[in-house]
């Protein structure tokens, strides 16, 4: 047998829904495979010591996934989030070497998975769980500050260019899944099906999650990765809240983002 087909062979066996024993029982092929590629004893059989293997393969990443989706596993329970972990496995091996990685695309699966067809509610949620994952890993930045923006000189404001900094996830979604992400038991607390756009950013370490109004539901996507001036923003603003109104509300836009930490400084 070649390389190729050892490893192919192994991880097949490995990463299979069912354990090497079973498999070995019915197929004969795959028992003769192991038995080829695996050095059995006294102490444990050929199959025996490659179930170790799949067993921790399982093992490792659904330990991994239930502290990633905390509140996913809240709601449907140990039992259930066990079967989605392993239907999800089946469907979406890891493609990535990286554990932090496995579980980049279980908010999708889930939406299309019995329990997210049960509870439409609860892939956003996960999306949630995810994001917040991403951007506590995301790359860095050094964010404009309240005492730097006070500084500016008037004169300067129309040209400040208003760039989110990139550890930042915008998500709109069907539900109001924060008030869920609240709840002391969130397997009590079923969103209120109402559109809901998050906003998920990270500060000095610590990763915070809020809705936005509309707003910034607007121009967030138009803010990131390039930024805007200051002066765009306000001429947008006022063709639907008049010149006054529009810089009113720039700067409360302006002030709010800068307090938050989530405009780069230039």
């Amino acid at each position: 047998m070649k390389l190729g087909d050892t490893q192919a062979r192994f991880a097949a066996l490995v990463t299979a829904r069912d354990s090497v024993a079973e498999i070995a029982v019915r197929d004969t092929a795959a028992r003769a495979a192991v038995d080829a590629m695996i050095v059995g004893d006294a102490g444990l059989s050929a199959v025996e010591r490659l179930d170790v293997y799949a067993s921790m393969y399982f093992v490792r990443i659904h330990d991994v996934l239930r502290g990633e989706y905390a509140r996913t596993l809240a709601v449907v329970g140990g039992e259930a989030f066990h079967g989605l972990v392993t239907d999800y496995l089946e469907a979406c091996p890891p493609r990535d070497p990286s554990l932090r990685e496995a579980g980049a695309r279980l908010p999708g699966f889930l939406a299309g998975h019995a329990l997210g067809r049960a509870r439409p509610w609860l892939a956003e949620l996960a999306r949630l769980e995810r994001a917040r994952l991403e951007v506590f890993d995301g790359p860095d930045a050094t964010p404009l500050s309240i005492t730097a923006l006070s500084e500016l000189p008037p004169e300067q404001f129309a040209t400040l260019r208003l760039a989110l900094v990139p550890s930042h996830r915008l998500l709109v979604g069907r539900f109001a899944v924060a008030e869920t992400w609240r709840a002391d038991d969130p397997a009590a607390s079923p969103p209120r099906e109402t559109a809901e756009a998050l906003i998920v950013w990270r500060r000095d370490g610590e990763v915070f999650h809020r809705p936005a109004d509309a707003d910034e539901a607007h121009w967030f996507p138009r803010l990131a990765p390039d930024g805007a001036e200051f002066q765009v923003v306000c001429a947008q603003l006022a063709e639907t809240r008049g010149l006054a109104g529009s810089a009113a509300r720039a700067f409360e836009l302006l002030a709010r983002w800068a307090g938050e930490g989530l405009i780069s400084a230039p």
